[in-house]
């Protein structure tokens, strides 16, 4: 056949517009099966089996298409349509192909903003994304419970080594309890993971007995399983042949530095190991604790146990450094010996090895919160980098530092990569929500803890600041105080009691704030951030103020002047400290005292050298300003703080006693307005 007349003959037959109407078409209809059938729980295998059909349709559309014409009559043979009438130009393909197009584009957008969205780490699943669960403890001694639990986390910590490897921390993963039944598939969906690694540990005397499974958790089925029955004595061999078959399923590239780290021993005494692990969980979780002082304290002491027991245990040097730089920046104990207890702790880390990259993220943790060296920091975190790339502690720091330098674009995706690592984890959730409150992009805050619902966290505490978000960018209280009505006795470090005190002084029901104030036994609370603890008297200054009792503010404002120069006395150039002390002095009545106090905290905290407190300690002089009756000063400052981050919000300004005074002012309320939600 002459080639040319084949192709007028495709031409004739309509074959071309049929090819290009059903290539249209069938591409808008798989374009919108993919898109909008994930919406309704439609699986993955449906989805490829109708694509797959759309496919083989193609070529018997284009044979329907040379033997059979569509006439007015109906369908017919080409030869009989031919005899029948002339062949007449049809411009329907065309139309076809413009609607299947506009179709596609359609489909598209359905499914591209119908699906559900989950504003968390969980909605990326990586395929070589995993999460160990704790391990269930099947000894008769049921005090083994920490051996088991040892057993999961050195397997997660093994794992967590490979660059390769998206592994959730700690954190998360030991919210699923063992020896329950698990819904491995939501427990995927909620960490964000393709695989789980759960399994039984047995312990009876000196043999050990230790069960491990990896399960799809995108399909429940399980990939691989191992019994080991050793000595006890061969625990963390067994935990390193662990992980490095889970590396092998999962196909994943480790390195030789990684392998020889998976395979080193962090101690050679399991008892020093379970109080470790013991220490380990109270400091990575100590934001949540009810007295974090108390905790910090409890956790050190087991390390000092673990510590005697085996003087070369590197990782519990360098979590005794990390719980001293706490209660050193926290001010829980701020004290020299503090400082020169976490010094001591990682220099013997480093001369135990000097390559670790644990050590040099311990070195990193001390130089920020001990000495706010921040390049010296930055520096010690990246030798660290290579050797920790799941560390949510690692992101964590890195974000920390670089939110204090004025990079927060570089600090929410630090946050945000640690809130992927361990969705649960409130270090990590509460920075991010807080980065973005600090920005007063609260409705993103909100949709933080939205996230963190979603990834199976339903404490109280979450529902609160959420809803304190919320609150802070509408000034509409209703949620918030739904939930402090809801649970009377959280106060997780003490700062549920001074927003309680807040709303009652909104109200203007001052005996309902003293009583609050007087029934919590703490004596110091977080109010703005959680790294400054006010004294009790603080507030009580703050409620005889709003009433109008001038002889018991200034006796509360007294008292805690009395407090807080005992913490200069420790801590003398502390400008946090310096900023509330020039406040209290402003309520005491001593003017120029608080503005050279609030001048000299400036000086030591200025915006270029850390914008967080620095905004701190400038809100400060606002506040002096405020009290001693420089309205148009105070104004002028509150314009410069609503211009960068920091925690200037609409119901802050709008409601908060300690801004009254500038109420009415027509400079302020332009400032609230500016402010207030649109």
């Amino acid at each position: 056949m002459n080639p040319r007349a084949f192709f007028g003959e495709l031409k004739r037959r309509n074959v071309y517009k049929v090819a290009v109407a059903y290539a249209v078409a069938g591409w808008a209809l798989a374009q919108g099966i993919a898109q909008v059938f994930p919406v309704f729980g439609v699986s993955n295998r449906i989805i490829q089996l109708i694509v797959l059909l759309i496919v083989l349709g193609f070529p018997i559309a284009l044979v329907l298409a040379w033997v059979f014409e569509l006439t007015p009559e109906g369908l017919k043979r080409t030869e009989d349509a031919d005899l029948a009438q002339p062949r007449i130009k049809s411009q329907a393909w065309i139309y076809v192909a413009v609607i299947g197009g506009f179709v596609s584009i359609g489909l598209f957008f359905v499914g591209r903003y119908s699906a559900p969205t989950r504003p968390s780490a969980a909605a990326d699943t990586s395929a070589k994304s995993i999460a160990v669960l704790p391990f269930e403890n099947l000894s008769d001694d049921k005090t083994n419970s920490y051996f088991a639990d040892g057993v999961q986390d050195q397997i997660l910590t093994n794992l967590a080594k490979v660059s390769e490897l998206k592994v959730i921390s700690h954190t998360s993963s030991r919210q699923y309890k063992s020896g329950v039944q698990r819904n491995l598939r939501e427990i995927g969906k909620q960490l964000g993971v393709a695989y789980i690694v759960e399994g039984s540990v047995q312990r009876s005397r000196d043999r050990l007995r230790i069960n491990a499974q990896l399960i799809d958790a995108r399909t429940d089925t399980h990939v691989w399983a191992e019994t080991y029955d050793r000595t006890a004595a061969d625990l963390f061999a067994i935990q390193s042949e662990l992980a490095q078959s889970i590396v092998s399923q999962l196909k994943a590239k480790l390195s030789p530095q990684q392998k020889a780290e998976i395979e080193e021993r962090p101690t050679q005494d399991l008892v020093a190991f379970e109080l470790y692990l013991q220490a380990k969980q109270i400091i990575d979780s100590y934001l949540i604790a009810e007295d974090v002082r108390a905790a910090l304290l409890k956790a050190l002491q087991l390390l000092q146990e673990a510590i005697k027991r085996d003087e070369n245990f590197l990782s519990a040097y360098c979590y005794a450094a990390r719980a001293n730089d706490l209660l050193y920046f926290f001010d829980l104990d701020p004290t020299r010996d503090r400082i020169r207890l976490a010094e001591t702790a990682i220099n013997t880390a480093l001369r135990l090895r000097p390559d670790s990259a644990e050590a040099h993220f311990a070195k990193a943790d001390f130089l920020f919160r001990c000495h706010r060296d921040y390049d010296g920091a930055l520096a010690e975190l990246a030798v660290a980098r290579p050797g920790l790339p799941n560390s949510t502690p690692f992101f964590i720091l890195d974000g920390y530092i670089n939110r204090r330098r004025n990079n927060w674009s570089q600090a929410e995706r630090d946050f945000s990569t640690a809130v992927a690592l361990d969705p649960r984890n409130p270090n990590a959730y509460n920075l991010l929500a807080d980065t973005y409150n600090l920005q007063r992009r609260h409705l993103l805050a909100a949709q933080v803890y939205e996230g963190v619902l979603a990834a199976g966290e339903r404490t109280p505490i979450v529902f609160f600041r959420r809803n304190s978000a919320l609150f802070n960018g509408t000034g509409n209280s209703t949620a918030l105080r739904e939930v402090l009505a809801k649970n009377p006795d959280m106060d997780v470090g003490g700062g549920q009691t001074p927003v309680r005190v807040f709303l009652a002084l909104i109200d203007g029901n001052f005996s309902e704030a003293e009583r609050v104030l007087a029934a919590s036994p703490l004596e110091d609370f977080q109010d703005i951030d959680y790294s400054f603890y006010f004294p009790k008297a603080w507030f009580e200054a703050m409620i005889a103020t709003a009433k109008g009792d001038s002889a018991r503010a200034t006796a509360a404002f007294s008292t805690a002047r009395t407090i807080l120069e005992q913490r200069l006395i420790i801590k003398p150039e502390h400008a946090r400290t310096i900023a509330v002390l020039a406040q209290i002095d402003a309520g005491l009545g001593q003017k120029e005292l608080a503005l050279q106090e609030a001048q000299h905290a400036i000086d030591l905290m200025p915006l270029s050298k850390d914008i967080y407190d620095g905004a701190l300690v400038l809100e400060g002089l606002a506040q002096v300003y405020t009290r001693t009756g420089e309205h148009d000063r105070a104004i002028e400052v509150l314009q410069k703080l609503v211009s960068i981050p920091s925690y200037i919000n609409y119901a802050r300004l709008k409601f908060h006693p300690l801004w009254k005074p500038l109420h009415g002012n027509p400079k302020f309320d332009k400032i609230v307005a500016s402010l207030a939600p649109k």
